[in-house]
């Protein structure tokens, strides 16, 4: 009963000076509407990190070439598709491998033009990313064969380039390293979130990776090349034997191949994402503790005002524990209800950037923010307050009930 009449007591104190203790609250306000604000949206971002991974797989595996500067060279640098064909030779536990050379474009339809980045790949290419085709069909083997030039584009790039008209069939002029190459447009991607590694399906360009060679990059090197397990549960398993072919195949470059898996990826990904998040907590954090010394300095206020009021409590038989409890309880209330206001103002500015940024910022407050968010608060409200309980609390009656 002492506890519920010292919160009414807490409210009543509180509500006879709203403007003090609202500029009280600012602090812890400020401090934990920044947390609610930063976490939402490091875990959205997350989210959406996770949400991109899994639309590809994750018994996806990836390797490149990545040279480091003190590297020792072979004869030949990079990956080749003698490479490729070893891998699919020699490693039993994964699929189809799905080799991948690029380089950068203006691309021109009649008086538009665009820069992309055009991709050589083969059929295996849709298996990997799990991309589909929304119009016509993707790259095939009989364009690789052939060095054909048909090409597959993304749904944004086809709007740039042709407005509303159908892009099948139609013809655009691809412009690098001072050459120009007329390519058809046989299909054109379904829209598809960019992928993990940058990969931006919508604004893509692909043709056949031979073509690509030949035609574009005038050489043989691959960038990379990516595949998936057969079996989800062996994916490191798998990467292991893609390694050990790399390594056996360029003992001396060994350094400069890379490859990783889905998991390995997200793992690193997480782990940026976590200390990001902890370094902008730090920052809601110190608002949270100005606005804790704040509340240290007005309960120091409030005992000082309220000096005659503890000592007649006292000389009417209020022991110490109940003044402590009291002032201790007004600090928690304080802090608390700020801490209410700061996780719906963070609340809601999250929930506002997340819908009118979600492309781009996309946020997500998870409910352990909200718990530690008004934990921190009321954890900061306390400590605070001890002092100026403690304080309170050893007033001497006599000399209180004297000061005027």
């Amino acid at each position: 009963m002492a506890l519920w009449e010292s919160f009414r007591v807490a409210f009543e104190a509180l509500w006879a000076n709203k403007l003090r203790a609202l500029l009280t609250m600012l602090g812890v306000i400020i401090g934990v509407a920044s947390v609610i604000i930063m976490v939402g949206i490091v875990q959205g971002a997350r989210r959406k990190v996770i949400e991109q991974f899994e639309g590809i797989g994750s018994n996806l595996i990836f390797a490149f070439y990545s040279p480091k500067p003190d590297s020792v060279r072979r004869g030949i640098e990079g990956l080749h598709m003698a490479d490729i064909q070893a891998v699919e030779r020699e490693c039993t536990l994964i699929g189809p491998v799905s080799p991948t050379a690029g380089t950068s474009v203006e691309v021109q339809a009649g008086a538009n033009r665009e820069n992309a980045q055009l991709t050589g790949v083969l059929a295996s290419y849709t298996e990997t990313q799990n991309i589909a085709v929304a119009e016509g069909r993707f790259i095939n083997a009989e364009d690789d064969a052939t060095w054909g030039k048909a090409c597959v584009i993304g749904g944004r790039l086809a709007r740039k380039l042709f407005g509303d008209a159908d892009p099948i069939g139609r013809r655009i002029i691809c412009a690098s390293n001072g050459s120009e190459v007329s390519l058809t447009v046989v299909g054109v991607l379904a829209p598809k979130d960019r992928g993990p590694g940058g990969e931006d399906f919508n604004n893509g360009l692909f043709a056949s990776l031979r073509s690509v060679q030949q035609r574009f990059t005038g050489s043989d090197r691959i960038d990379g090349f990516s595949t998936k397990a057969l079996d989800v549960t062996q994916t490191e398993a798998s990467a292991d034997q893609v390694w050990a072919v790399l390594r056996r195949r360029h003992p001396l470059n060994v350094q400069d191949f890379i490859v990783d898996t889905q998991e390995g990826l997200l793992k690193q990904i997480d782990t940026v994402l976590n200390i990001f998040q902890l370094v902008l907590g730090g920052v809601g954090g110190l608002s949270l503790l100005t606005g804790g010394i704040g509340i240290m300095n007005i309960m120091l206020v409030s005992v000082t005002e309220r000096t005659r009021e503890i000592g007649i409590r006292k000389a009417v038989g209020a022991t110490r524990g109940a003044i402590l409890l009291q002032f201790l309880v007004e600090a928690v209330v304080v802090s608390g209800l700020g801490g209410l206001l700061g996780i719906g103002l963070g609340w809601s500015i999250s929930a506002a950037v997340g819908h009118f940024a979600a492309k781009l910022l996309p946020t997500f407050v998870p409910l352990w923010a909200i718990a530690l968010g008004f934990g921190f608060a009321t954890g900061v409200g306390l400590f605070f307050g001890i002092y100026p309980a403690f304080r309170a609390a050893k007033l001497d009656p006599i000399t209180a009930l004297r000061y005027e």
